[in-house]
């Protein structure tokens, strides 16, 4: 299962009530569990946590919860994954995180742009970078593996970014594009509006916010 598949879905009860939409999937680092996502409630434009165990079923637009589901106010977010960049304890750059991948609630691997990285290679996420390591460990046997190259790196190099389009990261490549959300910062400060033209100022707001992968999946492709 993709992880990004659920970013922006809106977030409805089985009344008919609409909570809020997905801003990102929560994960527990320790475990590599997939524990839920970060929900953004539209009315007081503040970020909650949805338990995994609150989804009742998910369609390609939509997440239904129960009427009775307590959504937590988020007040101090757990590390995220998506849109932090990588690099290895070799200072080797490999990338943006584009796609998370599960197996079973546990998250398997991370995809950039530039290739495929095994879970088991975190080392530790902050608050700009994902710092990987590739130095060698004792493994199982039969566990799950992906092919190698240049001795013991396991990461799969792909020709082709597996997003539907190119993703370029300059900053002119949102510049002129509408969002279709709004994004809120670190202190629920409105970065953009959705319909909005993302401008330069825009972009390296979301940048200081952390919120630049947010920005991406928002893009009006159509423009």
């Amino acid at each position: 299962m993709i992880a990004v598949e659920n970013i922006s879905k809106i977030v409805l009860t089985n009344a008919g009530k609409q909570i809020g939409y997905v801003l990102n999937v929560v994960v527990d680092l320790e475990s590599k569990k997939k524990t839920g996502y970060y929900v953004v409630d539209e009315e007081s434009e503040s970020e909650m946590f949805l338990s995994l165990d609150d989804c009742l079923a998910y369609g390609d637009d939509f997440i239904l919860v129960d009427e009775e589901t307590k959504f937590d106010f988020v007040l101090n977010e757990n590390p995220q994954l998506l849109g932090k960049r990588v690099v290895s304890t070799d200072c080797l750059y490999l990338g943006v995180i584009k796609n998370l991948y599960f197996k079973n609630k546990t998250l398997k691997k991370i995809a950039t742009e530039k290739c495929e990285i095994l879970s088991k290679h975190l080392l530790n996420v902050g608050q700009d970078f994902v710092l990987v390591s590739f130095k060698k460990q004792k493994t199982k046997k039969k566990e799950l593996s992906f092919p190698r190259f240049d001795s013991d790196l396991s990461v799969q190099i792909q020709n082709e970014v597996t997003l539907p389009e190119k993703v370029n990261l300059s900053t002119k490549y949102y510049i002129g594009k509408t969002s279709d959300m709004d994004i809120f910062g670190y202190n629920n400060e409105r970065i953009i509006a959705k319909g909005e033209v993302i401008s330069k100022e825009v972009v390296e707001k979301a940048k200081v916010h952390n919120k630049l992968n947010q920005l991406f999946f928002a893009l009006n492709r159509k423009n």
